[in-house]
């Protein structure tokens, strides 16, 4: 979607990936970022958080857009400037674009779940916890490591009362019964035949889930549905934070970026169906 968006607005330019093996991140960033072989880039799992804080400790200038810096613990995008490269985690606003258009979901003193602290559930908790209208969210992992990241980050701060990790999954019904929002962030669902994060069964009437997989509908969004739960899966999220991206590198218009990404995303999957 992002090479249909180039040649819409005729820049010479190419969008590749780069599937570098974690033994070679360090050079990766030596050979391509700090060289300034890129314009600009994007960054995936399992490297967000290893590359906010790569470039974070490098001797390169690192700028955020203000008032976002507090909330970040990973990056999905980086600009290379001459002097400095500008980093931001266009995933952020990206899912609450495609959650306030997809679901309508106000987030005024709602209740949050958020099953995944990794590089997408961990951000997305943060920021939503410095929401002045949010109510409370819910954060569960598996992984201990994950969420003891996210309780040194917020610890301290305005947000440590609106910030609940759960460390047991015995916890984890009682919480999901009083949620207005479950999100998957964990990854399940993205290959067919994966385990569902949850029972949607579990949610109380009226709860809205939002999955994250985009290349599909998961079996967690087919059983909400037929529950009569509104939900959805992450596809908006996945255009809105391409096209946020975009934005950032090129200073094109959003909208019109994001319809050219859309339609072409959507293509892709049907094809690949």
């Amino acid at each position: 979607m992002h090479n249909a968006a180039f040649k819409h607005f005729d820049i010479s330019a190419t969008y590749e990936l780069f599937d570098i093996p974690e033994s070679e991140f360090d050079k990766f960033f030596d050979e391509y970022v700090f060289n300034g072989k890129l314009n600009g880039f994007n960054v995936t799992v399992p490297y967000k958080i290893k590359a906010f804080e790569k470039i974070r400790s490098s001797k390169r200038v690192f700028c955020f857009p203000e008032g976002v810096e507090k909330f970040l613990c990973s990056i999905n995008t980086v600009k290379v400037e001459p002097d400095n490269l500008y980093g931001d985690n266009t995933d952020l606003h990206g899912f609450l674009i495609s959650l306030t258009e997809e679901t309508s979901f106000i987030l005024n003193e709602k209740k949050i779940f958020i099953s995944g602290a990794g590089g997408a559930g961990g951000p997305i908790s943060i920021f939503m916890a410095g929401d002045k209208d949010i109510g409370m969210v819910n954060v569960y992992d598996p992984d201990p490591d994950k969420l003891e990241f996210l309780r040194v980050l917020f610890e301290g701060t305005s947000i440590s009362g609106k910030i609940n990790l759960i460390e047991s999954k015995e916890d984890v019904p009682a919480k999901l019964r009083e949620c207005d929002l479950f999100v998957n962030a964990s990854g399940l669902g993205t290959k067919i035949g994966d385990l569902m994060p949850i029972n949607p069964n579990m949610l109380k009437n009226g709860a809205v889930v939002y999955d994250l997989v985009y290349a599909r509908e998961t079996e967690l969004v087919t059983r909400a549905r037929a529950r009569g739960l509104t939900a959805v899966n992450g596809l908006g999220m996945l255009v809105n934070q391409g096209a946020l991206a975009f934005e950032i590198w090129t200073g094109k218009p959003y909208e019109e970026i994001r319809k050219v990404m859309h339609r072409a995303a959507e293509e892709k999957l049907k094809g690949a169906a």
